[in-house]
């Protein structure tokens, strides 16, 4: 069974792919409806078969990647990574099949359960030489088995088949079965569902007083004759499958119980005590390694969003944004209007000074500049738009809320005109600079192709500041225009210049000087 996960509206969704065709997009009659509007209205196609799960892209405006790399059609596994538009959805596969049953209470007689706490190996004292000395042969064979194929593995569905494959080598059980989870729902999902011949066991039952006592005492749980069992004799889930012998574990850490791993067989007395031994070592090494794959999942997908956000946003506004829920975080790098303070900082005449200056010279001056410039923005925390040529675009009220964005803005304007002056001291021609900062509201957010996006800013508000540092701002000045000056609420002097026309504007614009 093959599940996406994904988020809309900022909120994390879950949706079941059926057998068969499944049809994905923006209009109203898909299988699956993405609100997200570069979500084409029919997007893709996706066909579950047999245990395969195939998709297709049926046209799309913005096409449909699978882990980054664009697609006509392809097969998908478990934790691959679809966009569509620049909605991200994961793909989840779990045993089909598999239901869990509520159980009634059992019977008064005896009870041929034994449990064991997960974690400690219970001592051999009792047993036969001989016997004592076989179990700690097998016990010490096995962990150096599990040892060097989970380390090894790091992919999620590989650390599942080995564990799944170490369950049989280790244990004469007939089914095995693997429960994760869910880290959305919470609910306990089969993840990996087979027999010793490698076949899925088909329609099964399994009852959730069983597993529930498991996780919940975090101990194993052996039963060498369900129907004399007064703890899982009335449940008819598991007499009607003839199971008469199952040995279950649980998959935790020191923090939190996350799954159970559970093997059964249709004889009775199938297991032993040694062998829940070795079960409960399998699931102890299991959980280990799954827990490391699900760190390091985290871990990169973390790394690769402080990346990005570390090219636009100061350390301290990154920071906030990781913190955030997953959904809330994209929602809020989500293309949306936002009332904000865009600031231009151009050189001037950079250009007719470059034409007699070495590649490596100009080079060297311009990442000087940059550098000086995008460190007091992030001082002011605001968010760096794009280097263009020699000039700088920086925006104050976004993504993070900023009521006074302007403030801040006007401030940065300042710190950047001092720290130019600064750098100039280590420069072998002084360089010059205008700044040109006005308010309004703008469509913000991350934008572009599924395979590069960035956040930046869209709109008049970023027009009519780029004409006004071109057309009216003199080196040195740092002018603000009255939308600005509005926002500023008497905070910082500034010299009223009156109204000027700008090109791509009918109306004047005021402006000021501070």
């Amino acid at each position: 069974m093959f599940t996406l996960l994904y988020n809309d509206s900022g909120k994390p969704h879950r949706h079941v792919l059926a057998q068969g065709t499944t049809t994905v997009g923006r209009a109203a009659g898909n299988d699956l409806i993405l609100h997200h509007g570069s979500v084409s209205r029919r997007h893709a196609v996706i066909e579950v078969d047999r245990g395969s799960c195939r998709i297709t892209d049926v046209g799309s405006r913005l096409h449909t990647y699978r882990n980054g790399v664009a697609i006509e059609t392809t097969e998908i596994v478990d934790g691959d990574v679809l966009t569509l538009g620049q909605v991200g959805l994961t793909v989840q596969e779990s045993a089909g099949g598999v239901a869990l049953t509520e159980q009634a209470g059992g019977s008064h007689g005896s009870s041929p359960t034994i449990r064991l706490k997960a974690g400690v190996r219970r001592t051999l004292a009792g047993q036969p030489p001989d016997s004592a000395s076989a179990h700690a042969h097998r016990l010490l064979q096995l962990l150096a088995d599990a040892t060097g194929v989970l380390a090894r593995t790091r992919r999620m569905s590989e650390i599942l088949d080995r564990v799944v494959a170490l369950a049989f080598e280790s244990i004469a059980g007939e089914r095995v079965f693997l429960l994760l989870v869910d880290e959305h729902s919470g609910e306990l999902v089969p993840r990996l569902a087979r027999t010793r011949s490698g076949d899925s066991p088909g329609h099964v039952n399994i009852s959730r007083t069983v597993l529930g006592a498991v996780m919940r005492d975090k101990t194993s749980m052996l039963s060498t004759d369900v129907p004399q069992d007064r703890r899982v004799d009335a449940s008819e889930s598991l007499v009607l499958q003839k199971v008469r012998s199952f040995m279950c574990a649980p998959l935790w850490t020191e923090h939190e119980v996350f799954g159970v791993l559970y093997v059964d067989a249709p004889e009775e007395k199938s297991f032993s005590e040694p062998d829940l031994d070795l079960f409960t070592t399998v699931s102890n090494y299991a959980a280990v390694a799954i827990e490391q794959a699900r760190l390091a999942a985290r871990l990169l997908e973390e790394t690769r969003r402080r990346e990005r956000l570390s090219r636009y946003h100061s350390p301290a506004v990154a920071e906030r944004i990781v913190k955030q829920q997953e959904g809330e975080a994209d929602a809020m790098l989500e293309a949306q209007e936002r009332e904000v303070t865009v600031l231009f900082a151009d050189l001037v005449g950079f250009t007719t000074w470059s034409e007699r200056m070495p590649p490596s010279e100009i080079a060297s001056t311009l990442n000087a500049f940059f550098t000086a410039m995008t460190t007091v923005i992030f001082q002011f925390e605001g968010t760096l738009d794009k280097f263009i040529g020699d000039a700088v675009l920086a925006v104050f009220g976004a993504p993070l809320d900023q009521p006074d964005h302007a403030v801040r803005a006007v401030g940065a304007a300042r710190a950047m005109r001092h720290a130019l002056h600064r750098l100039n001291e280590s420069q072998p021609q002084a360089l010059r600079m205008r700044l040109a900062i006005n308010s309004g509201v703008a469509l913000v957010g991350d934008i572009g192709a599924p395979m590069r996006r960035e956040f930046t800013v869209l709109g008049d508000v970023v027009n009519t500041a780029a004409r006004v540092q071109g057309q009216i701002c003199e080196p040195e000045q740092i002018l603000i225009t009255g939308e600005t000056y509005d926002r500023l609420g008497g905070a910082i002097d500034a010299r009223a210049l009156g109204s000027v026309q700008v090109k791509g504007r009918s109306a004047p614009v005021a402006v000021y000087e501070i």
